[in-house]
């Protein structure tokens, strides 16, 4: 049984590496892209995008794409008839912009006749940076003569950067990538972190959520004082699935402690997972030692040092990464736990695997109750790597198996949401043919 354990984070271990080493990463979708139909009707309506060199190609056309799938017309305006994005990649250690493109303009920014449009859209990447840099009176112009006439003014990403230059997030609310708040601020605005905000006639928005920033600039430009149709659904409504989609992944920890009431409320949520014939395989170490956390921490990083070289990451962004995660009051270790169950020789993959499928289980209960309790946490997988040298400092029998560390606290800050696969492109009826 032990050899088998062992076997099982052996395969964790694996996967885990060949994830973070692996080139990019094949059908993965990292947009948002919900596959729910709108209905809306922009027949009438002219959208212009004002892009820049290394302006993000994928933003851009898929924003585009949803404006004319709607009946709008839309034109690119640069400075050049010809401007060059970057196509971005996910990969196992990052993202890479190194694959570019080029796309022709249908309007020179020099010759723009603003009558002729109702919105206008900043994509992200270096576009808006490198736009100001080039022609910084003629874009400020642009965009402050949009505002006064009232045109729905809107940006994803960095995108927002050349709104704060042109000055007119002044007393507004915007939100975009983290690069932005400096500029933000800055101009005399305030910076929010949520998928879009709506201030005036301004949307700004951040990535990867091309879908809900396109309705919502559609339906400024449809519903102007309000009244858009109101979309719920059980995820809105009903307080299980509720817990169950807002559920985050939480890196940053308040100073703050978690008492032991609300721990106890954790673990007996966990204790309401099924198991297999009943078993309750789970056993918990709850470690709220500071030594015993950093003790850890040190261990770990020791343990992955060459790894992080070799991918090139720095050292000291890596240990303030990690130094966040173990800021949390709490830590909770999830061990599976065999020793007392009968485990038949012929099944014993099948019957080993369903112990650990019922830890699994129980401690996503955890996630979803702290949850529900406001409190922040993280499923920590990494640490499986030295599952040896943790079990030895928490004195943990040998033959139990860690399957993850949660991590427990207030959350620093508030996480966007992740973006998710439609369900049709996961699921099949009857068989993998008929999706």
């Amino acid at each position: 049984m032990r050899k088998y354990a062992t076997n099982i984070v052996s395969t964790w271990l694996v996967l885990i590496v060949c994830f973070a080493v692996s080139g990019s990463v094949s059908h993965e979708i990292w947009w948002e892209e919900t596959g729910k139909t709108y209905g809306y009707h922009l027949g009438g309506y002219r959208f212009l995008i004002v892009v820049g060199d290394d302006f993000d190609h994928h933003e851009m056309a898929r924003i585009k794409k949803y404006w004319e799938d709607w009946g709008a017309n839309v034109d690119i305006a640069g400075m050049e008839r010809k401007v060059m994005g970057h196509i971005l990649k996910k990969t196992g250690t990052g993202w890479d912009t190194s694959e570019k493109i080029t796309v022709k303009t249908d309007v020179l920014i020099s010759q723009l006749d603003l009558t002729k449009y109702n919105a206008i859209f900043f994509p992200g990447g270096k576009s808006p940076e490198n736009l100001i840099a080039e022609d910084s009176l003629r874009v400020v112009r642009l965009i402050q003569n949009a505002d006064r006439e009232g045109l729905v003014l809107s940006a994803i990403c960095h995108g927002p950067h050349a709104l704060a230059a042109a000055g007119v997030l002044k007393n507004r609310k915007a939100t975009g990538h983290p690069d932005v708040i400096k500029g933000i601020q800055e101009s005399g605005g305030e910076y929010v972190m949520e998928v879009y905000v709506i201030d005036g006639n301004i949307v700004t928005g951040n990535w990867p959520y091309f879908e809900t920033f396109a309705v919502k600039v559609a339906e400024k430009l449809l519903y102007p004082k309000g009244g858009a149709p109101r979309r719920t659904s059980p995820f809105d409504t009903n307080l299980v699935l509720k817990t169950i989609k807002e559920r985050r992944s939480v890196r940053a920890f308040q100073d703050k402690d978690v008492d032991s009431t609300s721990v106890k409320l954790l673990l007996e949520a966990a204790s309401w997972a099924p198991s297999a014939n009943n078993d309750q395989p789970w056993k918990f170490v709850v470690v709220r030692s500071r030594e015993t956390k950093d003790r850890i921490h040190e261990t770990l990083m020791a343990r992955m040092k060459d790894y992080y070289t070799k991918q090139g990451y720095p050292e000291e962004a890596v240990r303030r990464y990690w130094s966040s995660i173990f800021s949390s009051p709490v830590h909770i270790f999830a061990f599976c736990d065999t020793t007392g169950i009968d485990i038949s020789e012929e099944w014993e993959q099948v019957d080993i695997m369903h112990q650990i499928q019922g830890v699994t289980v129980a401690c996503q209960n955890i996630l979803l109750a702290a949850t529900a309790l406001d409190l922040g946490s993280l499923w920590v997988g990494a640490l499986l790597v030295i599952e040896d040298e943790i079990k030895a400092l928490l004195l943990v029998p040998e033959e139990l198996v860690l399957v993850s560390v949660i991590a427990i606290g207030y959350p620093a800050y508030k996480p966007l949401p992740p973006v998710r696969r439609p369900i049709s492109d996961v699921t099949f009826l009857e068989s993998w043919r008929e999706k």
